[in-house]
């Protein structure tokens, strides 16, 4: 078999992830999960994937914890590249730009956590391996949120004016999930909500959304814990 034919057999390998690590009060796919699901096939069909780093750039990033203590992390990011080779004939190589990002109180864990969290995000998006909202872990919370939004008008009306505002329980909601995965995956915590309203093309600050526009980013965000 050529590299495709070797990548299209390790991909019908893969089956679904589960939800196998926790931190900080929320249940994640590991690296560790993702690479064991491709290891076995690779080492079959003889396929070695190897990661280049091209450039890499730090900052530093000052902040004030939750107690509002000064607090400092280093931001490292930087282009890279995957490659996948063929062993039984290593001119047949298929190379892959992509990017990495971490973010730690400490720069070498910094440069860590960009490339582990890179190297998981590489495997899942190469295979087109589910994430969103599409993801089987998400179709019943999504199946409710639909039947929310289409429910008549005459049913929502009472004597109460109910506004349409993102609530605060939804606020705090966002907060945490985009904190944790922050936390667990290296990178900074705005960037996390920027990524999750922009996959709904959604440009407004938490406290601008609406409660189907916050329904929505929730449910996302939960699909990456």
């Amino acid at each position: 078999m050529n590299l495709h034919e070797k990548l299209v057999e390790i991909r019908k390998s893969i089956g679904g992830f589960t939800k196998d690590k926790k931190s900080y009060n929320y249940s994640y796919v590991s690296g560790t999960q993702v690479l064991a699901k491709i290891q076995e096939k690779m080492n079959e069909l003889g396929v070695l994937l190897t990661p280049e780093v091209n450039t890499q750039t730090f900052h530093e990033h000052e902040y004030k914890d939750k107690y509002n203590k000064d607090k400092l992390d280093f931001i490292v990011h930087g282009h890279m590249a995957y490659t996948w080779v063929n062993a039984e004939k290593p001119d047949d190589f298929i190379k892959v730009p992509f990017y990495y990002t971490g973010q730690q109180d400490d720069i070498s864990k910094a440069f860590g956590s960009g490339l582990t969290y890179s190297e998981r995000y590489f495997i899942i998006k190469f295979f087109n391996l589910p994430t969103d909202a599409d993801d089987p872990d998400a179709k019943d919370t999504s199946g409710r949120a639909k039947q929310s939004q289409q429910k008549p008008a005459a049913a929502q009306q009472g004597p109460k004016t109910v506004s349409n505002s993102i609530t605060e329980t939804q606020k705090q909601s966002i907060l945490t999930k985009t904190g944790n995965i922050a936390k667990a995956q290296g990178i900074d915590q705005a960037q996390v909500y920027k990524s999750a309203a922009a996959h709904f093309k959604i440009d407004k600050r938490t406290n601008e959304l609406t409660q189907p526009e916050a329904s929505k980013i929730i449910e996302y965000l939960a699909t990456l814990e």
